[in-house]
């Protein structure tokens, strides 16, 4: 330990007490035989001949500014706000912008605020247009959407076209349902304009930005939970109520991949608008959400946040 302390001593004193000392160095000698010795803000005071002290002056932050933080500074380039971590509510509509859907398609009303989206971007492009304010922005993207169902409907993945059977108990009454929900992934790559006050400190920056988003589907399963536990079965009614089939339920979770006649493809309009760190973000399809003549004509919509950008 001796020898540690002993090392310490020396370095240090080589470092203050050498023969390099720059002419900005000041030292003072007491009456006492203390030596103080100050170089960068920092005072070596020596008491004697084996006590060091060193203080070290407190940085001073009146003058702080924001524009200080090196996670805050841009190079002075345009930068689009594309890449990040996006959360949000998801939806769809009918060619009348209407979410009331009638008697025959009682199995699309959905749960809102259980249906969320949740948007992975990962890479981002961009390019300068105009004085490094106005540019293009491009890159990839991955889309995972939950639509949760407020009624007790399963989905037919093996039907011309797509087909929802009510499922309810012996005594006709809505099988009990946790989670009835349809979820779909996609890979995204956006086509972005952006106009944005200020490029060098991007949190004093206002952002708007508006293009479109096209889509490549990844998956699609719907996932359903019973409240009641395995072994149960259940029957499916059609729109008139007569019962089509049965169904045995060994698992609690029932889960079905399939493309439930959903397009491979779509196109949503998309716009951004935020301040700071703060981004808010909305996208409508313009593309259906089902392949024509295969499903109702519905267009599918998302509005959330970002909780992480870079």
């Amino acid at each position: 330990m001796n020898i540690v302390l002993g090392s310490i001593f020396l370095v240090v004193s080589a470092v203050v007490f050498g023969q390099n000392e720059s002419s900005t160095s000041q030292k003072n000698e007491s009456s006492a035989g203390n030596t103080e010795y100050f170089k960068g803000g920092v005072k070596v005071e020596k008491k004697g001949n084996d006590s060091l002290i060193i203080h070290i002056k407190k940085h001073d932050f009146s003058n702080f500014s924001m524009k200080d933080c090196p996670f805050d500074r841009k190079k002075g380039k345009y930068n689009g706000h594309w890449a990040g971590i996006d959360l949000g509510w998801n939806g769809y509509v009918n060619k009348d912008f209407n979410m009331t859907f009638p008697a025959n398609q009682q199995y699309l009303n959905l749960k809102s605020s259980r249906s969320m989206t949740v948007n992975l971007n990962p890479i981002e492009f961009n390019l300068n247009l105009i004085n490094n304010k106005f540019g293009l922005t491009s890159g990839l993207g991955f889309s995972l959407n939950n639509y949760y169902f407020s009624d007790s409907y399963m989905l037919i993945p093996d039907s011309s076209t797509l087909v929802a059977y009510k499922v309810v108990d012996q005594n006709g009454t809505p099988a009990p349902m946790r989670v009835n929900k349809l979820f779909v992934s996609w890979i995204t790559v956006p086509i972005i304009f952006e106009f944005q006050t200020n490029n060098r400190i991007r949190l004093n920056s206002f952002h708007i930005s508006l293009g479109v988003i096209g889509g490549i589907r990844l998956q699609s399963y719907t996932m359903q939970e019973y409240k009641n536990g395995t072994d149960m079965t259940y029957y499916l009614q059609d729109q008139s109520g007569k019962t089509v089939a049965s169904v045995y339920i060994d698992d609690r979770y029932v889960r079905q991949h399939s493309q439930f006649h959903l397009n491979p493809f779509k196109l949503d309009a998309t716009m951004r608008v935020g301040w700071s760190f703060l981004n808010l973000w909305t996208t409508y399809s313009i593309s259906p959400m089902f392949q024509k003549n295969q499903g109702p004509e519905l267009y599918p919509w998302t509005i959330g946040i970002t909780l992480l950008g870079w």
